[in-house]
């Protein structure tokens, strides 16, 4: 428990000051200032104010009308000063005097956009510029931007940029902690998947965070400083963002409901899909851009947003109720403010919101990850653990039946053997010694076997089969006839595998009923399998019998066989003819 508290711990403190460092970094932005006096001042700008403002009739504007500005530059223009302006979706001309100085516009015929973004247009000014008049066109792209108003500043540049920057800093920093963030918990479901653990939904929200953040921070009015050549790049950036983030939202949303709330957000999302496909195809046949179809996003946000509170509601997600209301606040304030002022930017309250819910959510999902993977691996353990006793029973089971099996086997035959033996040391001396020392090496070979775990030669089985059977036509003279036909000796078989089966055949099969008989050993390799069979023209038995008949020897035969080489083994018998055993042992084809 402690070190579950101390792992909590370690992700929650982090996150939360990071979390009260944003806060204390946009308060001190906004709030806080310093007094500064000196002698000598910096140069600053101005914004001008005897400024002149008609509208114009322009048939081949996007918009039929263009706004013409008209001032005059003061007497004295002071060095490092410049004339600067914001644009947003508008074409610029500017001249001095009558002569064209700069221009702002989509290059090209074929276009595949109206617009030309958000642009600072920052024009240098020398000392012989003091006096001139300036003449400045703006064509608005959108009819929403037609009454605009544009403020000129005439100052230093870099006075501009500071000043700038200050405004829109608080959205930056927050801009950043959400890419920041999206970047850490991609990174994390990605090592987390790497290790064969979950991280699909972390993944998800993520690359919600991710897009938010590119979102937020390519809509600044900073942005176009960063790099004054791409700000349609930076436009199109910020617009597509809040369009393609509703999906990794959404997809992150569902696996919180039940199977029915998923099929309702499913059937929003492929609806969110279909309406970008539609958007984005407008916008490259350049009939609809996406400023202009922006509407349907907001209208798809609103619907989203209703969807997930009422699913919030009606399924009781105690926690997502108060996060939900948060972001669809966000998301309605976001939305006005496009509508009042033409965009959203500076706007800090939704963002807020989003940044709060995704760290919030983030967080919590690691938790979820952790306790399923803590509980994970004490499943895991748990298995393992009752994987060892089941295979330590295994074994004990198995050596067990072996050893019984042994001991009745060498009982039952070497009691028989030192009976012959023994009437041989009477008749024939030269003969018990022959036997002895076969018995002696059927014996030495028998020990060795059994001290062995696992399977064996089936050379060395052979081998002993044939000792074996030496040591039985000691008994039975010339009454059994043992031949072989061995194809292959290049496999393994469990010990005394096949000699139970010769015993069983020369017994049962022969002697028991005083008659005479061939047992005939074969080795065959067939194309995945290798069988053999031990053949007998004895009396035969019924097959129906064969589960009461069969011997403990045969029996432990069978489950060695069956269980140690994963093969069969098989009767096939006529009454009056004779048996035929044969084993099937399984081999990879591309044995040799």
């Amino acid at each position: 428990m402690p070190d579950k508290k101390i792992k909590k711990n370690s992700i929650v403190l982090p996150v939360l000051a990071a979390l009260v460092l944003a806060v204390l970094l946009v308060t001190v932005s906004q709030t806080e200032d310093i007094s500064v006096t000196g002698t000598r001042n910096s140069s600053g700008f101005a914004a001008m104010e005897d400024v002149t403002e008609i509208e114009l009739t322009q048939e081949d504007a996007p918009i039929g009308v263009r706004k013409e500005y008209t001032f005059t530059l003061s007497d004295i223009v002071a060095h490092d000063t410049s004339l600067a302006f914001y644009t947003v979706h508008q074409y610029v001309t500017v001249y001095l005097d009558g002569k064209e100085i700069y221009s702002l516009k989509p290059a090209g015929s074929h276009r595949f956009t109206k617009t030309v973004g958000s642009n600072w247009v920052m024009i240098p000014l020398y000392a012989e510029d003091s006096g001139k008049e300036v003449k400045v066109d703006i064509t608005p792209v959108y009819e929403s931007f037609r009454n605009r108003k544009v403020t000129f500043f005439i100052g230093s540049p870099l006075a501009i940029y500071r000043n700038r920057l200050a405004k829109d800093l608080p959205q930056i920093i927050l801009a950043s902690i959400a890419i920041l963030m999206g970047f850490t918990f991609v990174c994390v479901a990605g090592y987390s998947h790497l290790k064969k653990r979950p991280g699909k939904r972390l993944a998800v929200l993520g690359i919600f965070s991710v897009m938010l953040g590119l979102w937020r921070l390519m809509d600044t009015r900073f942005t176009p400083f960063m790099d004054g050549g791409q700000p349609v790049l930076f436009y199109y950036i910020a617009i597509t963002m809040p369009m393609l983030g509703i999906l990794p939202l959404v997809q992150w949303t569902k696996d919180s409901f039940s199977e029915k709330g998923r099929k309702v957000i499913s059937g929003y999302e492929a609806g969110i899909a279909i309406l970008c496909l539609l958007q984005f195809t407008l916008q490259w046949l350049g009939i609809c851009d996406l400023r202009e179809s922006m509407t349907a996003t907001h209208v798809s946000m609103g619907i989203g947003a209703a969807i997930l509170v009422g699913l919030s509601v009606k399924e009781r997600k105690k926690m997502q109720i108060p996060l939900a209301l948060l972001c669809v606040a966000g998301i309605l304030a976001d939305v006005a403010a496009f509508y009042i002022k033409g965009n959203s930017s500076g706007l800090l309250f939704s963002l807020m919101a989003f940044v709060i819910y995704i760290m919030i959510m983030g967080v919590h999902t690691m938790f979820e990850y952790g306790g399923q993977q803590v509980q994970i691996a004490k499943l895991d353990r748990e298995l393992a653990e009752k994987d060892r006793e089941l295979a330590a029973q295994e074994r004990e089971l198995t050596d067990s039946r072996i050893k019984a099996m042994m001991s009745q086997i060498r009982s039952h035959f070497i009691f028989n053997v030192l009976s012959t033996i023994s009437s041989y040391c009477k008749v024939d001396p030269k003969e018990a010694d022959r036997a002895l020392i076969t018995f002696s090496r059927y014996l030495r070979r028998n020990i060795q076997n059994i001290e062995e775990d696992g399977l064996i030669d089936f050379a060395t089985e052979l081998e002993q089969v044939k000792d074996y059977v030496v040591l039985e036509q000691l008994r039975f003279m010339d009454r059994i006839l043992f031949e072989t036909d061995i194809e292959t000796t290049s496999f393994q078989i469990p010990p005394l595998t096949i000699q139970p089966i010769v015993e069983n055949a020369i017994k049962h099969g022969i002697i028991e009923h005083g008659k005479s008989g061939v047992i005939i050993l074969q080795t065959r390799r067939n194309e995945n399998c290798i069988e053999i069979t031990v053949t007998d023209n004895g009396v035969g038995f019924d097959l129906k019998l064969l589960e009461k008949s069969e011997s403990v020897g045969i029996r432990n035969v069978r489950y060695r066989v069956e269980n140690m080489l994963n093969g069969t083994m098989e009767y096939h018998s006529v009454m009056g003819k004779g048996t035929t055993v044969t084993i099937k042992i399984p081999q990879k084809s591309d044995m040799v």
